[in-house]
């Protein structure tokens, strides 16, 4: 009788172990490992009774390693599966997740990193029958190397009525990141393509419509002969629901006259593919007249002539439209014009430049040279020696030795002098910005560089507008006081506007050096401005304190060594995650700053630090975060680049339901955050 009950017990428990490895085994295969990377099989269902089945291919990197997607770019190649082996199975289809780009070993490429599941279709020849997968996945995986792969997985689905696995829910979850194809589904209304070729290039210009907005969209291409990774322009209209792009491509490139292109655009309101059949045409590109173009002009123009009343450019103005006084009208009128081509000229140089820099990928930003030391130490010495102007105690005169050549004579002198001026005031004029700055720049830099070097253009233009009205009105002086002794005050009035600013540089230089240096400076300062009858002995002292100058700041004793010290309530940018905030369904604002942003202190002054804010951030529980860009900062140039944002300030809330963020205006007001609060309290 013990026998039979033991050998009862053991069938049992047999029994159950052979179900149990079963179901096991359906779930999902081995792990096929190798040195840096694991892939298997997961299957939603432990048993199948469809023609169709959906499993899911897993790979778990380790962190900062990559695969490819079927498109891989300039480097790389996607995985490619067989199935030969396998039973019951007719045919196996890759589904690509959105892809992201990146960049190794010099290359531009696309694909995944760290963890992603590719949903496979797997076509099956009877549905009644049990059905074994056997299939061999070839990959690369690549960080500072690439690493070949190779694995062979196994997985066997009994047919028989599905029943629901753990991997379900996870193979759902790689399905929602798939690319939408339904126009119905998604807020893409219309993709429109055209294409243009020449003897050398051939482009691609497609043009999205949307019942949401664009927000820095990510656009990718694959055909059947493979593509680069191009940087496209996009041209956004003025509602941001419709973009334009051009993909340029080497003519050889497009090996084929007709062929189906697949297009991905993503962004935080859409993820959406689309198919389209191309027909390449030797059609040169043309240029159709964009309202959105004009639109840009005019808010440049409005930009610029802003600029002429921030505190950081009116004493420079101020100090200009003086000079008159001392000039005969057509004298001033061509320094008024030498002035304004100084400054469009200084902001074409300045747009070009940073096209140049956007176009190595390299980060750029309105104002960033106010975080290079050298810079400011050179604009403090300018500003210095105009104050001392101003005073009575110095004049800016070019050596006497160039007259005496011949170069410069005192006409000459006197406009190029001008002309600098417009250089001094443009450099004045970056830590200055307004809403329509703003605007202005970010349009700049995520537009054509026709559009964007346009823009940087018109904003001089705007900026010069004042000295242009004089130039060409020189009755306009006429309204102005006839001179006398309120012109001494003006002057001394000006003097001291112009010693507030060398304070304020002063105070952002603090966060670089310490007083002992600040104080070495002042005297150096000092030295220059002083004097001398004897050229040869002037120009010495001259050359050994600019020499002084230069290199004082290499030595670490000047150095000032920052502690971050955050306002009280503010946490540190850089100590805490946004994400992980949100997470623990924070609502969060964000405030980007520096010493050097004078509408960020506008907005402290006025808005952050007025009781009716303080208050509000109180009641509703907002987790404060601050980050200082005084001083450069890699990880702030990756955060606002993610937003389209080449400057500062910087200003959004963030919270559960809007973890992209809300952003505010440059310039803030408590109304607008009175109702951001409201909008994220009602949703």
């Amino acid at each position: 009788m013990n026998i039979l009950t033991n050998f009862y017990k053991l069938f049992v428990y047999t029994f159950i172990l052979s179900i149990v490895s079963s179901y096991s085994f359906a779930i999902s295969s081995d792990w096929s490992v190798s040195e840096t990377s694991k892939l298997r099989l997961i299957s939603p269902y432990s048993q199948n009774d469809a023609k169709n089945l959906l499993i899911g291919l897993e790979y778990e990197m380790e962190p900062g390693w990559k695969t490819y997607w079927k498109s891989p770019g300039d480097g790389g190649f996607a995985q490619s599966i067989s199935w030969e082996n396998s039973t019951n199975v007719q045919n196996v289809n890759i589904q690509w997740p959105t892809p992201i780009e990146f960049e190794i070993l010099g290359l531009t490429s696309l694909g995944y990193q760290n963890d992603v599941i590719f949903p496979l279709e797997i076509e099956l020849e009877d549905e009644s029958k049990n059905t074994f997968l056997n299939l061999h996945v070839n990959f690369l995986i690549c960080k500072e190397v690439c690493i070949p792969g190779d694995a062979t997985l196994f997985l066997e689905i009994p047919s028989g009525k599905k029943k629901l696995t753990d991997n379900y829910f996870n193979l759902e979850k790689a399905l929602s990141l798939l690319p939408k194809e339904d126009f119905n589904s998604s807020y893409i209304k219309e993709i429109n393509l055209k294409n243009f070729s020449d003897d050398q290039n051939s482009t691609l210009q497609l043009e999205f419509k949307s019942d949401k907005v664009f927000y820095n969209p990510k656009i990718f291409l694959h055909s059947p002969f493979g593509l680069p990774v191009v940087k496209n322009s996009i041209t956004y209209s003025n509602d941001n629901k419709k973009i334009t792009t051009d993909f340029n491509f080497d003519k050889n490139l497009i090996s084929e006259k007709k062929f189906p292109l697949e297009i991905i655009i993503k962004d935080k309101n859409h993820n959406f593919k689309q198919v389209i059949d191309v027909q390449m045409q030797d059609q040169p590109l043309t240029l159709d007249t964009n309202p959105t173009y004009f639109y840009y002009i005019l808010i440049s123009l409005i930009a610029g002539l802003i600029l002429n009343v921030m505190p950081c450019v009116f004493p420079v103005l101020s100090i200009k439209l003086m000079s008159v006084f001392s000039s005969e009208k057509h004298n001033t009128r061509v320094s008024f014009i030498t002035t304004a081509l100084g400054i469009i000229t200084s902001f074409v140089l300045l747009g070009l430049i940073f096209l140049f820099l956007q176009y190595f990928n390299m980060s750029i930003a309105w104002g960033m040279q106010f975080q290079n030391s050298y810079f400011l130490i050179f604009i403090t010495l300018v500003i210095f020696l105009f104050m001392m102007n101003m005073f009575g105690q110095f004049e800016i005169i070019l050596p006497s030795q160039l007259n005496n050549l011949g170069i410069l004579d005192n006409s000459n002198n006197k406009y190029l002098k001008d002309f600098f001026n417009g250089f001094f005031a443009t450099l004045m004029a970056t830590p200055c910005s307004a809403p329509f700055v703003g605007t202005a720049i970010t349009a700049a830099f995520t537009q054509s560089y026709t559009i964007g070097i346009s823009i940087f253009l018109f904003m001089g233009i705007g900026m010069s507008l004042p000295y242009l009205l004089v130039a060409f009105f020189p009755k306009l002086i006429n309204f102005l006081p006839k001179p006398g002794k309120w012109m001494v005050y003006i002057k001394y009035t000006l003097g001291f506007l112009l010693l507030a600013t060398v304070l304020w540089l002063l105070n952002i230089l603090s966060n670089f050096f310490n007083t002992y240096f600040l104080f070495l400076l002042i005297i150096f300062f000092l030295v220059l401005s002083y004097r001398k009858k004897i050229p040869f002995q002037r120009n010495l002292v001259t050359i050994l304190v600019l020499f002084s100058i230069i290199s004082l700041p290499s030595f670490k004793v000047f150095q000032q060594n920052i502690i971050i010290d955050n306002e009280k309530d503010w946490l540190n940018f850089f100590d805490v995650e946004i994400d992980q905030l949100i997470n623990n369904k924070e609502l969060v604002f964000l405030d980007i700053t520096a010493d050097w942003c004078a509408t960020c202190q506008f907005n402290k002054l006025n808005v952050l630090n007025s009781d009716k804010v303080i208050q509000l951030f109180k009641d509703n529980k907002v987790t404060l975060v601050k980050a200082d860009w005084t001083r450069p900062n890699p990880k702030i140039n990756i955060f606002l680049e993610k937003y389209d944002r080449f400057g500062i300030p910087f200003n959004a809330f963030f919270s559960n339901n809007f973890p992209e963020g809300l952003l505010l205006s440059e310039l803030l007001s408590e109304k607008e955050i009175v109702n951001v609060i409201n909008k994220i309290n009602y949703e």
